[in-house]
């Protein structure tokens, strides 16, 4: 009786938590459908009389920043970070997991301890690289980056340590090579792990605001992120269409969530309990 009593309250403080986070969505959703007045109107209402579904068409085909030009530029910079970021860190993981050499560990320790280092303090050097390298105000200034990630790379380590190390000499045994033997044993095996690497990837480079911000100033190289904040000028607080423009973002993201929720669970699961 105790032990269905607790279980059912469990339920309900989650429950409540799960409404708390649904909150700032649905908010989003609803101001979305007002006029620049009543978003901030008192007392609020979570329905007006009238919805205005004219603000997603004006957002769509604002002539002054191309909606479509801004799902592009992200798709390519979320699409490019992830082939390149599932390629380095997948082999980075591989390494670190099966490969011995001297340092490993201290290698990996020191790689660990660049997750503390602040993004914002690497922004002027980047910004002097790029230009030096004539990539200012290119989508690769963003994609390039992402490239290297370090979580990514310790998630996928996870996954190659549960793999037994016999099938490695097995293989090497056989007369394969460490690249013969992450290509054609180990990915295969991992598709749970890259799967949800990806989602986190995409994710990620989807949502990024500052390196957009900082080096893309042209906005035909606008990403939604950028998109999202240009309805915040100095002229204007159309707090409604933003809130349509960040209501549109989304559907990428939760489309890929669904369509991947199985893998991206099981993943995170089992790299949650590999020594």
């Amino acid at each position: 009786m105790k032990r269905t009593a607790a279980k059912t309250a469990l339920s309900l403080l989650m429950l409540c938590f799960a409404a708390a986070f649904m909150l700032p969505l649905l908010w989003m959703l609803s101001s979305s459908l007002k006029t620049p007045a009543q978003v901030f109107e008192s007392p609020f209402r979570w329905i007006t009389d009238s919805l205005r579904f004219s603000n997603y068409a004006e957002v769509w085909t604002n002539p002054d920043l191309p909606y479509w030009k801004m799902i592009v530029n992200s798709l390519l910079i979320a699409l490019g970070s992830v082939a390149g970021q599932l390629l380095i860190s997948s082999l980075a993981a591989y390494a670190f997991a099966k490969i011995p050499f001297a340092g490993k560990s201290f290698i990996f320790m020191l790689m660990l301890t660049t997750m503390m280092i602040p993004v914002q303090a690497l922004i002027i050097p980047r910004f002097m690289l790029y230009h030096k390298l004539n990539l200012y105000d290119t989508l690769w200034c963003v994609i390039f980056p992402n490239f290297f990630n370090v979580t990514s790379i310790f998630l996928l380590r996870q996954f190659y340590m549960g793999l037994p190390n016999e099938m490695v000499e097995a293989a090497l045994i056989d007369g394969a090579g460490h690249w013969r033997i992450w290509s054609e044993v180990m990915m295969p095996l991992t598709k749970n792990g890259l799967i949800s690497a990806a989602i986190l990837a995409f994710i990620g480079a989807w949502n990024e605001y500052l390196s957009p911000l900082i080096f893309l100033p042209s906005a035909e190289n606008y990403t939604i992120a950028l998109g999202i904040r240009w309805y915040l000028n100095d002229t204007a607080r159309e707090y409604n269409l933003m809130m349509c423009a960040a209501a549109s973002a989304i559907i990428p993201i939760v489309i890929l969530y669904i369509s991947a929720q199985k893998y991206f669970e099981d993943g995170i699961a089992a790299s949650s309990v590999k020594g």
